[in-house]
């Protein structure tokens, strides 16, 4: 008798754990498509360059890995990467990033949650713009960084919802200014804060569907020589970027 009372009470256990199980928010993997909006603002000696602006828009893709997006508290985590294309007129940029976040989930409430994110990464970018008087200028910038944001996600039944705002912050970043007609240089960079923004919507988590997520982002990345020379004394280059990215999970 106690051996079929165990094993009645065992299954009746294992019933309904099953329910639990399958509800469970784990890791899984983000794939989607995005594209933003950019504007480079030159400060420079170079009187070609000094106070030029270009705008353009870019297309990209990204790919993620984690449960950011999905866990109910505890430890967070996730990996990327991403990669943009843009060029209008004779203006070209290309960049790509290398991410990983960290962090805890801690409840406020029954369905919302305040993260603490803390992580690191890469950040490669080049872009070419049209100068005028055909001056062809190419500025390629290398970056690990540090990152610290603060994050709120409330998990609804069919929709979560989540922002996080922080700064990425430049560690022994380089950059290589090349001018035409009159020479290239590789300078070290100043440390910079680059604050960020994103605001993100995920729907159908409900079992069987397939989730699909919208975010709106902003970000600004600022870059100052640490030391310069006659070529690049003074100069500094600033980037605004807001965009969209769509995906889905699974």
């Amino acid at each position: 008798m106690r051996s079929r009372f165990s094993l009645i009470k065992a299954s009746t256990v294992g019933v309904l754990l099953v329910p639990a199980f399958a509800f469970a928010q784990g890791p899984v993997s983000q794939v989607g498509i995005k594209g933003s909006y950019n504007e480079y603002s030159y400060d420079s000696d170079i009187s070609q360059i000094d106070d030029s602006k270009e705008r353009l828009p870019t297309v990209g893709a990204f790919y993620n890995y984690g449960n950011k997006l999905t866990s109910q508290g505890g430890f967070i985590y996730q990996a990327g990467i991403e990669a943009n294309y843009g060029e209008k007129d004779d203006n070209e940029l290309r960049d790509a990033r290398g991410e990983i976040d960290l962090g805890l989930r801690a409840p406020l409430d029954n369905n919302l949650y305040a993260d603490f994110i803390v992580g690191g990464g890469y950040d490669w970018s080049r872009f070419e713009p049209d100068a005028g008087n055909g001056l062809e200028t190419r500025t390629t910038n290398k970056s690990p960084f540090a990152k610290l944001g603060l994050g709120l996600t409330h998990q609804g039944q069919s929709m979560t919802t989540r922002f996080e705002a922080g700064t990425r912050y430049s560690l022994d970043a380089e950059t290589k200014l090349r001018v035409e007609n009159v020479g290239s240089e590789t300078l070290d960079m100043k440390d910079k804060a680059n604050p960020y923004a994103e605001l993100t919507f995920l729907w159908n988590q409900r079992e069987g569907a397939l989730p699909v997520s919208a975010s709106l982002y902003y970000e600004r990345t600022n870059y100052e020589l640490a030391d310069a020379d006659q070529l690049t004394a003074n100069t500094k280059l600033q980037s605004d970027e807001v965009g969209l990215k769509l995906g889905m999970m699974f």
